[in-house]
Order: C-alpha cells, then structure tokens, then sequence
C-alpha cells in the first residue's frame, strides 16, 4: 500500500510540475487589426487546429478603434485563426496561421 502511494504521489507532483513548467496551455493575446476595413461592424473568429474549431468568438465594434484584443490559452501548436469582418461594404473573410510556442501578443492585421 506505501509503494501505491509513493507512486500516486509522484505522479501527481510530475504532472504539476509539467503543467507549471511549459506543458500546459500558453496564455496568447491575439490582437486583430482592422484598419483595413474602416467602420467595420462585427468581428467573427475561429480557432482552428488539424480541422477541428476549438473556439468560435464574436465581436461587436462598435465604438472600438481599429483593433480587437482577444484573450486564448492554448497549448503549443500550430492553429489557423479565420473568419469575417462585417463592414459597411460586406463581409471581408481572412485566415491566418497562429504558431503557439509560447506565452505572449501577436498582432494580425486582418481584412487585407
């Protein structure tokens, strides 16, 4: 029974220490740019990665200047952001890639 949990506890302090360590999830802060659609309306994203949409996200743009900030927690990875800006003149679709390799801002200018 002592040997059970020893192994128990080592394996619970190997999976803390990986997650506060770099495996877990990264905290990225997208910032989409906008400037190329002025008076845009509406603001649509997916997150998506080997096909799958992880996340989808709406944003109103009203009163807002140009650029939206959108918080994620992602493992590291390769992602595909994409979506539609809805302006005045229609909806202007985009796709970027997103490598995720660690904590931080990126700064996409979308709507080109």
């Amino acid at each position: 029974m002592k040997v059970l949990a020893r192994v128990v506890g080592l394996a619970g302090a190997a999976a803390v220490a990986w997650m506060l360590l770099g495996g877990g999830p990264r905290d990225v802060t997208v910032v989409y740019d906008l400037a190329a659609v002025p008076d845009a309306r509406t603001l649509e994203v997916e997150v998506v990665r080997g096909g799958e949409v992880l996340r989808h996200s709406e944003f109103r743009l009203a009163g807002r200047e140009g650029r939206v900030t959108h918080a994620l927690k992602l493992p590291e990875g390769e992602y595909v952001l994409r979506g539609r800006i809805e302006g005045p003149g229609g909806a202007t679709p985009f796709e970027r890639p997103l490598e995720v390799r660690e904590a931080g801002t990126v700064v996409l200018p979308v709507g080109r």
